[in-house]
């Protein structure tokens, strides 16, 4: 290789990118749209009241 030529691959192999996933957490999905709907239950609150 060159000295002017750069090394892209940033420490990569050449098996291509690597994928990070992990195993669902139970019960966080509800408890993430309840939260959800809370906040935005609460900004219509604000809203309605700031009228």
């Amino acid at each position: 290789m060159k000295a002017d030529e750069q090394n892209n691959t940033h420490g990569q192999s050449e098996d291509g990118p690597m994928v990070l996933s992990h195993d669902a957490v139970k019960g966080y999905r509800p408890i993430f749209y309840i939260c959800i709907t809370i906040g935005i239950f609460y900004l219509a609150f604000v809203f309605w009241r700031t009228w």
